[in-house]
């Protein structure tokens, strides 16, 4: 049987080639996304996000024109691709509409890595 080429590894900018289909090289392992499954976690009809969360994400989409919501408070104009739960769910946030707004994925990643910190 063939053996697997050498790969780089993804880590940008590290030139250091990996083998046998793992994708990070030593030094950058820790890097690699370990997602839970979906028996762990449970799916996304299970954690509140089905077919009446795609209905209510167009809504708050089209009700905040498609603009993020931060980046309009700071003055700038992005689209909006996710809704955010202002208050996260995690700390007692509900599914109403006065608590989700539409916002960019950077600022929603800064959203969420800060309430991660908190």
């Amino acid at each position: 049987m063939p053996v697997r080429p050498l790969r780089p590894c993804k880590h940008r900018g590290c030139s250091a080639l990996v083998a046998g289909g793992k994708t990070y090289c030593e030094q950058h392992s820790s890097e690699e996304v370990k997602w839970k499954p979906d028996a762990v976690r449970g799916n996304r009809h299970q954690r509140g996000y089905g077919s009446a969360w795609t209905k209510r994400r167009a809504r708050i989409l089209l009700r905040d024109c498609g603009l993020c919501q931060v980046c309009k408070r700071a003055g700038r104009v992005t689209i909006a691709t996710e809704v955010d739960h202002r208050v996260p769910k995690s700390q007692g946030g509900t599914d109403d509409d006065d608590n989700l707004q539409a916002i960019c994925l950077p600022c929603h990643k800064t959203k969420t890595g800060s309430e991660r910190k908190s």
